[in-house]
């Protein structure tokens, strides 16, 4: 005999402000430099193979049933390392509020942003394509949003049964150097200031900065162009011309070599790949 469940309708949402879809797409090539989005919030689910990610300075080593959750306005990177069979999937999400926490943040400052999500993995499995094929469909948009709005109710509910593990304390100086980075990175004079700013040289700071973040300061001035560069081709029609010069490079045919070098495909080739596997709309801070 079936066992009836008694379902309680009036549970609260644990949001002040609904989540709302704005994206989804799913990848295991042409994988993202460093970039962030201003407007909203990811959760990356690895549905199989393994790798490494850079989240906010945080090395974060990935494998099956892991969630990675980019927060609102934080810088990420998919590119650090290689993948071995790597294949995810990805939800963008705006206006999510949690009582007493900025809109588009769903873990909280200075905590680790991997969620293993193991126990739940056949269910997110299931319901991420799902999302991608009703955002397809249409009038299919109002079931690919509560879908979506499923997947971060399951995630924020193993986070809220989980012991959150702190990430690893930020260093001042490093903090610093990030920041003028992000200032002045499509600058040619930006490593020349750089070396400057923090006696660029020191071996000791060099040392410090690649264990903080997982980059030399140039490789990550680098990741940083090649990441705004992803963006630029992703959500606009600027040509490889004008977005070479927006992220520094005044020659196209070097930006392009720079380009593979980091992501592995041609700018255009990785644009029209990505168009094809992507549903979404354009950040605002593009």
């Amino acid at each position: 005999m079936a066992q009836l469940i008694e379902l309680n309708a009036q549970e609260n949402s644990p949001f002040e402000s609904e989540p709302q879809l704005l994206g989804v797409y799913h990848w295991s090539e042409g994988l993202r430099s460093m970039h962030k989005h201003d407007d909203r919030l990811e959760l990356n689910f690895i549905f199989s193979g393994n790798g490494t990610q850079v989240i906010d300075g945080q090395l974060c080593h990935v494998q099956p049933g892991d969630v990675l959750i980019h927060n609102a306005g934080v810088l990420h990177d998919e590119s650090l390392m290689i993948y071995s069979n790597l294949k995810a999937w990805c939800i963008a999400v705006k206006n999510l509020k949690l009582p007493g926490r900025p809109v588009n943040e769903l873990v909280p400052k200075n905590f680790r942003p991997c969620v293993p999500c193991q126990n739940v993995a056949e269910d997110l499995a299931k319901i991420y394509p799902l999302v991608h094929h009703y955002a397809q469909q249409k009038n299919g948009y109002q079931i690919a949003n509560a879908l979506a709005r499923s997947v971060v109710l399951i995630v924020q509910k193993i986070l809220s049964e989980t012991v959150l593990v702190a990430g690893r304390e930020k260093n001042f100086l490093v903090e610093r150097v990030k920041n003028f980075i992000e200032e002045n990175y499509a600058e040619d004079f930006c490593l020349t200031e750089l070396k400057k700013f923090v006696n660029y040289d020191d071996h000791y700071f060099a040392k410090l900065f690649k264990n903080a973040t997982g980059y030399s300061p140039k490789g990550y001035i680098l990741r940083r162009r090649i990441g705004k560069a992803q963006c630029l081709m992703i959500y606009t029609s600027l040509s490889l011309t004008e977005i070479a010069g927006r992220v520094g490079y005044d020659d196209p045919n070097y930006f392009g070599k720079q380009f593979k070098k980091i992501i592995g495909m041609p700018p255009l080739l990785y644009r029209k790949k990505w168009r094809e596997q992507s549903i979404g709309s354009v950040p605002s801070d593009v």
